[in-house]
C-alpha cells in the first residue's frame, strides 16, 4: 500500500469510527478541551435555554427562580458528567456501552423507541423554534402579521432541518467548526441581551414582577421549577454519552460539560427569566426584537435561530450513531447521509402543529425525567459499584450465548426490573401531563427519588440475584 493509500485509508477508517459504535481510538478524537467548551456553548446558548428560562416565569420570580434553576441544574448536569466518563475513557458509542448493564439486546428498547422518541421531540422543539424566530422577523420587517402555527412556521422549520442536515452528514469535525464561529456569537448575544434588559429595568424592578401562573403554594411552585431544571439537565444524557466519547480526556470532556451545560446555561436561562418577566411571555422569539429593537433585534433573532442547528445536529448525530447497532443490519449499513434524512424527515411532522409540542415544552421535559433518570441510576450504580470504572471491552462486543454481558439471552431483567421501579415512583409523585403531585413531591422532586429508587432496586436485585447466578461477568 503507497503512503498516500495508507493516509486515505487511515482517514476514511477515522471517518467511520465517529459515525459508528466501535471504539474511537485517542488519535481519532477530534474535541480537545477548548473545542468542546465551545460546541458545550453552542447547545447551552441555543434558543432552548432561553425558553427553560422563559417558562419559569409562570411560577416564580426572579430571586426564586434563579435559585430553582441553580439546584435543578447542577443536580442534573452532575448525573450527566459521572455516568458519561466511561464513553470518554473508552471512546465507546453511548448505547454500546450500556450493553454492560442492559445486555445486548437490552439496549435496543431504549434506542429505538425511548431515545428515538425523545430526539425527535427535542428536535421539532428546535425547528418549531427557528421557524417562529423567522416568522417574526419576516413579521417586523414586512409588515405582515403570521402566526405561530402558520404555514411559513414549517417552511422555515424545514430550512433548519435542512442545514442541520448538511452538518451531520460531515460528522463531528463539522460541528466542531460550526460551533467555532456559532458559540463566541452567542456569548455576544448574551452581553447584549443583558446591557437591553438593564438600560430600562432595574434589579429592584425585575425582582418586584410577580409570576404568570403560579399554583399559590410557594414550595410546589418552587419544585416544579427545580423539576424541569433537572429534567433539562437530564435530558443531555445520551447526547452527551456520543459527543464525551471524541473529547481526548475524561477531564476535557467533564469539564466542558460543567461549563456549558451548567455555567453558560444557567446564564442564559437567567437572561430568559428576565426577559420573560419584562414582557410577560415565555417565548423567547416573541421578545428579542421589543427588547432591541427592529434592527439588533432581528440580528440576535436571526443568530440565535441558527444557533438552534447546533442542537439539531448534535441530537440527529447522537441517535443515528447509537442506530447503528451491529446485530440490526439493514440500519448498521445504511448509509449515514440517508440515515440522517429519515430521521430529520420524521421531525417535518410536529411542524405540522407547532404549538402542539412547542406550548407544552415544561410538559416535555417532565418525560424526559420519567424516562432517563431511573436509567442513570442504573448506569452509575453499574459502572462505579460494580465494575469499579473498568469494563470488558471485547465482552460488549461477544454476541455468543453466555458471553459475559449476555445475561439472559442478552437482556438483563434485574436492570429492568429497576427501571420499571424507578419510573413507578416517578408516576407516583408526579403527573408529567395533568401535573397532579403527591405531597412528598414539593420536598423531594421525583426525578431524584425516581433516580435513586432504580439505583437501590438494581444494587439488591444484582448483589443478591445476578451475581450470585453467574450473570453480568462480575468479577467481586
Amino acid at each position: 500500500m503507497t503512503e498516500q493509500a495508507s493516509e486515505e485509508f487511515a482517514e476514511q477508517t477515522s471517518k467511520e469510527a465517529l459515525l459508528a459504535t466501535v471504539p474511537v481510538a485517542a488519535k481519532e478524537r477530534v474535541w480537545g478541551f477548548w473545542d468542546f467548551t465551545w460546541v458545550m456553548t453552542g447547545l447551552a446558548i441555543a434558543t432552548w435555554a432561553f425558553l427553560i428560562g422563559g417558562d419559569v416565569v409562570y411560577f416564580l420570580g426572579l430571586k426564586a427562580g434563579i435559585a430553582a434553576m441553580v439546584l435543578g441544574n447542577a443536580i442534573g448536569v452532575f448525573f450527566v458528567v459521572i455516568s458519561v466518563l466511561g464513553n470518554t475513557k473508552y471512546g465507546l458509542e453511548h448505547f454500546t456501552l450500556i450493553r454492560s448493564v442492559f445486555g445486548r439486546h437490552g439496549i435496543k428498547p431504549l434506542i429505538y423507541i425511548l431515545n428515538f422518541l425523545v430526539c425527535i421531540g427535542w428536535t421539532g422543539v428546535l425547528s418549531v423554534m427557528f421557524g417562529r424566530a423567522g416568522v417574526n422577523v419576516l413579521n417586523e420587517l414586512a409588515g405582515t402579521d403570521y402566526g405561530g402555527d402558520s404555514a411559513l412556521v414549517l417552511a422555515f422549520g424545514v430550512i433548519a432541518l435542512a442545514v442541520s442536515w448538511v452538518v451531520v452528514v460531515k460528522g463531528p469535525v463539522a460541528l466542531k467548526w460550526f460551533n467555532r464561529v456559532v458559540a463566541p456569537g452567542l456569548a455576544i448575544v448574551l452581553v447584549v441581551m443583558v446591557y437591553f434588559i438593564f438600560r430600562e429595568t432595574s434589579w429592584a424592578e425585575l425582582t418586584a414582577i410577580k409570576p404568570l401562573e403560579p399554583f399559590g403554594n410557594k414550595l410546589l411552585d418552587f419544585m416544579m421549577v427545580v423539576e424541569f431544571s433537572l429534567a433539562g439537565g437530564v435530558s443531555w444524557w445520551p447526547a452527551q454519552g456520543n459527543l464525551t466519547r471524541l473529547a481526548t480526556t475524561q477531564r476535557a470532556g467533564a469539564w466542558a460539560t460543567v461549563i456549558g451545560l451548567f455555567v453558560v446555561t444557567l446564564i442564559a436561562q437567567t437572561v430568559g427569566l428576565m426577559a420573560a418577566l419584562k414582557f410577560g411571555d415565555a417565548d423567547p422569539t416573541a421578545w428579542m426584537i421589543p427588547l432591541t429593537g427592529t434592527a439588533v433585534g432581528v440580528v440576535i433573532l436571526v443568530w440565535v435561530a441558527f444557533a438552534n442547528i447546533t442542537t439539531i445536529s448534535v441530537q440527529a448525530y447522537q441517535v443515528c450513531v447509537a442506530m447503528r447497532q451491529e446485530g440490526v443490519r439493514f440500519l448498521a449499513s445504511m448509509r449515514w447521509d440517508v440515515m440522517i434524512t429519515i430521521f430529520l424527515g420524521l421531525a417535518v411532522f410536529l411542524l405540522i402543529k407547532p404549538s402542539l409540542i412547542y406550548d407544552n415544552f415544561f410538559q416535555f421535559l417532565y418525560w424526559i425525567g420519567l424516562s432517563y433518570s431511573p436509567v442513570m441510576g442504573i448506569i452509575c450504580v453499574d459502572y462505579f459499584l460494580f465494575r469499579h470504572q473498568t469494563l470488558d471491552l471485547w465482552a460488549i462486543f461477544d454476541a455468543r450465548k453466555g458471553s459475559p454481558y449476555d445475561f439472559w439471552r442478552g437482556w438483563n431483567i434485574a436492570a429492568y426490573i429497576a427501571m420499571g421501579a424507578g419510573v413507578a415512583v416517578y408516576a407516583a409523585l408526579f403527573n408529567p401531563v395533568s401535573l397532579w403531585n403527591s405531597a412528598p413531591f414539593r420536598y423531594t422532586s421525583a426525578t431524584v427519588p425516581s433516580l435513586v429508587v432504580a439505583a437501590l432496586v438494581y444494587f439488591v436485585l444484582t448483589q443478591l440475584w445476578v451475581k450470585r447466578v453467574g450473570k453480568g461477568g462480575y468479577t467481586d
